[in-house]
């Protein structure tokens, strides 16, 4: 008798290693790239994320588009909004139904929400409420404004210096039993973080609230920075955007490190939106897959500016014209059958 033969009469055969099979869509493919390895790809499910970055940056957009991503795959979209400041019809323009699969709460502390979404996993796949391949994505937004139970339970006054602790010891008990979870129950829990500047002089230049065990728990952590567009001297400044870019300083689904870069712009009425379209054609211009002279670049036959050539696509609403030009976009398609609308 063999070994795996003996061994298998005492502890029973080898599990077999978890894989991730199910991806949600960030709206952006250089961004799932950068995640997945595949353009296709884009959060994984069943494993931890967080994304970090400072306010502003397009943390909840990301987030948003994710969701959206689930509900069109069949799934579910969790909003735990500690922050109060979820625009549920600004994500219903942008695709997200909030009549359908979808759960909004607005718990009081850390230990609540986790819970609610912990529960309201276990309570879909249980009851086989969704198909089994069918995404569920928890986003708690954010991790620096999840109040630990211990502290919310405090009165004002009683608040001191050993509260600080508070949020890095709830997240140090909860998430290796949500690491666990999430991989059983396969829902994506995605933890929108702050940052915090470092002023030790010592290590890295920021800090993330809630201690080490998102980045020792998280499969992958996202880190955003920006650098603000604009047009215009003085008085006449304008502020058109920011230039965001993503860094996956961790990632335990492919290789770390990856970055990808993309607009984001500011409409007339305030809003912030991708700038896909414009992004995905800057990178094809960098690495010469899309001709350019001077400030025109060769486009559909034609001599155009850049700003043309992304108003033709987003009114021809066929991006995959432009998308179809990243090296290796088919190939992926073909490794990475996903249900993902690009010209949604």
């Amino acid at each position: 008798m063999s070994f795996l033969d003996e061994m298998e009469k005492a502890v029973g055969k080898n599990d077999k290693p978890t894989k991730v099979k199910t991806w949600m869509n960030t709206g952006h493919p250089l961004l799932n790239d950068a995640i997945s390895g595949s353009y296709h790809g884009g959060l994984p499910l069943g494993r931890m994320v967080e994304m970090f970055g400072p306010s502003s940056c397009g943390k909840t957009a990301i987030a948003t588009q994710a969701m959206i991503c689930a509900q069109r795959m069949g799934g579910v979209a969790i909003f735990m909004d500690h922050e109060n400041s979820f625009d549920v019809g600004l994500a219903e323009s942008m695709g997200l139904d909030p009549k359908g699969k979808w759960i909004f709460k607005t718990p009081n502390t850390f230990e609540e929400s986790v819970t609610i979404a912990s529960k309201a996993a276990t309570y879909i796949r249980t009851n086989k409420l969704i198909k089994p391949e069918a995404p569920i994505i928890a986003v708690f937004d954010s991790l620096a404004s999840m109040v630990p139970r211990s502290k919310f339970e405090k009165e004002m006054a009683e608040h001191n210096m050993n509260d600080k602790l508070a949020l890095p010891a709830a997240t140090s008990a909860a998430f290796p039993v949500i690491a666990k979870m999430c991989d059983i129950d396969q829902w994506t829990p995605m933890f929108l973080n702050q940052v915090r500047d470092n002023v030790s002089g010592y290590g890295e230049k920021i800090n993330t609230p809630g201690g080490k065990a998102p980045e020792f728990y998280a499969s992958v952590r996202i880190a955003l920075t920006r650098l603000k567009k604009s047009k215009g001297e003085g008085a006449a400044k304008t502020i058109l955007g920011q230039t965001i870019t993503a860094e996956c300083t961790k990632n335990k689904v492919h290789r770390p490190f990856e970055k990808a870069k993309w607009d984001f712009v500011f409409t007339d009425e305030g809003e912030g939106r991708f700038d896909a379209v414009g992004s995905v054609l800057d990178h094809l211009i960098n690495i010469k897959a899309i001709e350019r002279k001077g400030a025109r670049v060769q486009w559909d036959g034609k001599s155009l500016y850049r700003d043309d050539v992304v108003s033709r696509i987003e009114e021809s609403g066929d991006k995959l014209q432009l998308y179809s030009l990243l090296p290796g976009w088919a190939e992926d398609a073909k490794n990475n059958p996903s249900k993902i609308d690009w010209n949604a």
